[in-house]
């Protein structure tokens, strides 16, 4: 955060030269902003998704985010002047501690996700099943070999966190999520595995299903609406044996 107070003169200079110094330092003034704004927000106004600022969208970048620009914390630019050594401390402190919460809620949920990914394949191998570690898109079942699995990749066009072919020949698409809430749970569950439930079996019609692993707290009436959706079973990461029970049950 102080390097990109000095890259752009205290923000009094935020222009697309910053991008141009260092094409990556848009990741920490989009906290500079109030409120923060996300990756997605900012590909939007920017008109293009980008890992590091295109030459010819810096101007535009920097405009973006000068026009949301915190009031509070930057008082000093409003104003056209220079901040004392404590108004920049404070700024640092204060915009570090929004990125350092960001990262850390970034962080949990993937590492929740991969934990829950990681006991799902080690219960496959468990029964049987062998890991296909190709990562391309799954638009027909023969892609996937029957008694394998693989990790996250396409489905139909929708990502699937543990695609299995089963031995007779279905395909089985798991979605693994974590929740830490009553209305996180709606958004996990019903939203993000309904409707890819939805969409895979549009594509593959009955040759496939859907399993939602679950770990952290769910609403009970979105787990039961879950359960009573067409193509849609529920297990919970504590309790893999009984999804690979049912696998080999169904299979």
């Amino acid at each position: 955060m102080r390097e990109a107070l000095e890259v752009t003169g205290d923000l009094l200079n935020l222009d697309g030269q910053a991008f141009i110094y260092d094409p990556t330092i848009w990741r920490i003034l989009r906290y500079v902003c109030a409120p923060p704004v996300s990756e997605e927000d900012l590909w939007t106004l920017v008109g293009q998704k980008f890992r590091t600022v295109p030459a010819d969208l810096c101007d535009e970048t920097a405009e973006v985010i000068r026009e949301v620009l915190d009031p509070v914390r930057f008082a000093w630019v409003a104003e056209g002047r220079q901040p004392n050594e404590t108004e920049r401390e404070s700024a640092v402190m204060a915009t570090s501690a929004l990125l350092a919460l960001e990262l850390l809620r970034t962080r949990r949920r993937g590492t929740a996700s991969k934990r829950q990914e990681a006991e799902v394949a080690a219960a496959l191998e468990g029964i049987g099943y062998v890991l296909d570690a190709k990562r391309g898109d799954i638009d027909v079942l023969d892609v996937l070999e029957r008694g394998h699995f693989s990790k996250e990749r396409k489905v139909a066009g929708a990502k699937c966190d543990v695609p299995i072919r089963l031995k007779d020949g279905r395909l089985l698409a798991i979605e693994c999520k974590v929740s830490n809430g009553p209305k996180n749970s709606w958004k996990r569950l019903i939203r993000e595995c309904g409707g890819k439930s939805e969409t895979w079996r549009q594509h593959f019609g009955t040759q496939v299903m859907s399993v939602a692993v679950l770990a952290g707290s769910f609403d009970l009436s979105c787990l039961e609406r879950a359960q009573n959706m067409d193509g849609l079973w529920v297990y919970w990461q504590h309790d893999l044996k009984a999804l690979t029970d049912f696998i080999e049950t169904i299979a």
